[in-house]
């Protein structure tokens, strides 16, 4: 269906949308533009409250991750992409993540992982939120292998 807008000689849209005409005066009109905006700022605001509260989760994850023993790391860090790693190194808090990481890396591993974290410093909070959803299996895999270690030493 085709729509048309014009104004007419006193200011007022003219929208015909088919056989059917709406004559708007510009107070409705400005009125309709408000209203659209706002409800477009209202999505803006929703869709972020929404990634800061997955933000918080993954760093509460991530900062669980950092309480995993050595072995859970060792295998864990190998499985998982370079963007991943460091996203889930950077959502913790302080640097325990990011050392134990460095710890349970090879040499070689190390110097890529160091260069990836300085490379990636400017992750966005949509780009985490993804890499971190991508990471949930190997979380859940990582936190498995904890229980199994702890029920194994108790």
């Amino acid at each position: 269906m085709e729509i048309k807008a014009q104004h007419d000689h006193s200011g007022e849209l003219i929208l015909e949308m088919g056989p059917v005409t709406f004559n708007l005066p510009h107070e409705v009109v400005e009125a309709l533009s408000n209203v659209i905006t706002e409800r477009l700022g209202e999505g803006e605001s929703s869709s972020h409250q929404v990634l800061q509260k997955k933000l918080k989760t993954f760093r509460e994850l991530a900062n669980k991750m950092a309480q995993v023993d050595d072995m859970v790391v060792q295998k864990f860090a190998p499985q998982v992409s370079p963007e991943q790693l460091v996203t889930i190194t950077r959502l913790a808090s302080g640097e325990v993540l990011y050392n134990k990481v460095v710890r349970n890396l090879s040499k070689q591993n190390q110097r890529q992982f160091e260069e990836d974290y300085a490379a990636m410093d400017k992750i966005t909070e949509a780009q985490a939120c993804l890499y971190m959803e991508q990471l949930i299996p190997f979380i859940k895999q990582a936190a498995q292998e904890q229980k199994n270690l702890h029920a194994q030493k108790s």
